[in-house]
This record gives C-alpha cells, sequence and structure tokens, in this order.
C-alpha cells in the first residue's frame, strides 16, 4: 500500500522540478483546466450549445472524472506532501481537505455529482456556477501565478493598510458627497450608498460619468477624490512591483548560490581527468 501511494504521489507532486512524469501531469491539468473554463463559456451561448449538447456533457464528463481522480488521489498522498502539516494521517488529510486548494477542488466537481440527488433544480444549476473555480486550479501548477500570490502574500500588511485607508476615504467623501448634492441633486445622490458608488469610481479614475455632482461644494471633493486617486489607488501597484523585484532578486541569489555549493566530488573529478590516475603525470590537453 504504501508503494502504491509514493507512486500515486510521484505523480502529482509538484515540488520536485526533475519530476517528468509529474510535469506532464501538471501541464495536462493546465490544458484541461483552461479547456474546460473555455467550455464552460461556449456553453452560454445557445446557437453553439444547443447543436452540440451531446459532446459538451461528454467533455464535461471527462474533465470532472480527471479531476476527481486527482482530488482522491490528493486525499491518499496528503501525509506525503511536506507542504500540508500535521502530526496524524488523518490530520494532513483534513488539512489538505479544508485548505485553499482542497476547497476549489472539491467545489470544481461537486456540481457534477451533485446533479444525481434531489436538490432543487434551482440550487443545483446555482451550485453550477462554482464550476468556474477551475480556473483557480492552475495556479497549482504555473509558476508565475504562484509568485504573484506569494508577492501579495508578503505585502499583505502594506497592501492591508493601504487598502484600509482607500477605503476610510472613500466612506468619508460619501457622507460629504451626500450632505453636498442631496438637496439639490437627489437623483444621483439619493443615499449615501448611492455616493459610495461614485466615490469608487471617482477614486479609481474610472468615472463613468452617470453619477456626478453639479453643486460648487461637490465639485470641489469630487476634485479632490480624483486627486487623492491617483496616488492612493497606484500605491498598492508600486508595493507589488516592488515585491516582484526582491523575488527575483531572491531567486538569483538561490541560483548563485547553488552553483557555487556545487559538490567538491565533482570537481575532483574533473581535475583527476587531467592526471594518469596510475602515475599522477599531467596529461596533455
Amino acid at each position: 500500500m504504501k508503494s502504491i501511494e509514493k507512486a500515486l504521489y510521484y505523480i502529482v507532486d509538484e515540488n520536485d522540478e526533475h519530476n517528468r512524469l509529474s510535469k506532464f501531469f501538471n501541464y495536462f491539468l493546465m490544458i484541461l483546466i483552461i479547456l474546460s473554463v473555455g467550455e464552460m463559456a461556449l456553453e452560454t451561448d445557445d446557437s453553439i450549445f444547443v447543436p452540440y449538447r451531446h459532446y459538451f456533457h461528454t467533455f464535461d464528463f471527462f474533465t470532472v472524472m480527471v479531476f476527481s481522480i486527482e482530488y482522491i488521489i490528493r486525499i491518499l498522498t496528503a501525509h506525503l506532501n511536506p507542504k500540508i502539516k500535521g502530526k496524524t494521517r488523518w490530520q494532513h488529510i483534513k488539512n489538505y481537505i479544508f485548505s485553499f486548494a482542497g476547497i476549489v477542488d472539491l467545489l470544481s466537481i461537486l456540481p457534477f455529482y451533485l446533479d444525481f440527488t434531489s436538490l432543487d433544480l434551482r440550487v443545483v444549476k446555482t451550485l453550477r456556477l462554482f464550476r468556474f473555480l477551475r480556473v483557480f486550479k492552475i495556479a497549482r501548477y504555473n509558476e508565475s501565478i504562484k509568485l504573484v500570490g506569494d508577492v501579495i502574500w508578503n505585502k499583505r500588511s502594506e497592501i492591508g493598510v493601504i487598502m484600509g485607508l482607500i477605503i476610510i476615504i472613500m466612506i468619508i467623501a460619501s457622507f460629504v458627497m451626500f450632505y453636498a448634492e442631496h438637496k439639490d441633486n437627489a437623483e444621483y445622490f439619493p443615499n449615501v450608498l448611492s455616493c459610495l458608488w461614485w466615490a469608487i469610481v471617482t477614486m479609481t479614475t474610472i468615472g463613468y460619468g452617470d453619477v456626478y455632482p453639479i453643486t460648487t461644494a461637490g465639485k470641489i471633493v469630487g476634485s479632490i477624490m480624483a486627486l487623492l486617486g491617483i496616488g492612493l489607488v497606484a500605491m498598492p501597484t508600486g508595493i507589488i512591483s516592488a515585491g516582484f523585484l526582491e523575488k527575483i532578486a531572491e531567486k538569483k541569489k538561490e541560483e548563485k548560490d547553488k552553483e557555487k555549493e556545487e559538490p567538491k566530488e565533482n570537481i575532483s573529478e574533473n581535475n583527476q581527468k587531467h592526471y594518469c590516475p596510475y602515475c599522477g603525470h599531467k596529461l596533455d590537453d
């Protein structure tokens, strides 16, 4: 049983860069996820879906079976994954099931099996929307997406501070704009929640033009919000960019350290090639 589990883990192990079988499996799943999301998009077009309904259902069945097998393998081999922490086998399994990756894996296949239950059809149709979560599965197999996630996680405190400041300013601006515009412009600013929509589109410098102030006080507040938006909304981008540069520098340093730590045995073997193993005299190149 242990040998079977190790063989299964060898297939799904994304930590070993030299594991060709795992790389092939990961690439296969990445392609399948992309095709699956494309299939879900095409399903929304009746002119395409209705004539080829059978092919759509067959492909959906195939993808669900593959993702289901992968999910089962990951449960069986959770205790072999160094990233999943736990003292016992069941703790490893529980930690995987309730992790973000485990929840995404489950929700991406669950709607298919709910079709065979006695649940209300409206509930099933709503839950089928969770199939689009398959797109998040691709993050496990793509190094670039992993890098984005690592950078955002490492800079979460800085980003959180900026986002908190932005939210506070938008709330304050919503109340100020309500009292400035409600009397003369009640159609566009009927309540604070409507003003919050205006604050969001103004501060993010989108400015749809569907809601705009007409009073002098409102225009002043709008101008201040637009100027603040240029600086504050751009700050998270700068923080993430700096995080990318730090992460890339770390990777380059790791690569250089690996090159420096080349085994001495290999170096001695290379040196021995230039000398006779019997008499010790230097050989001609």
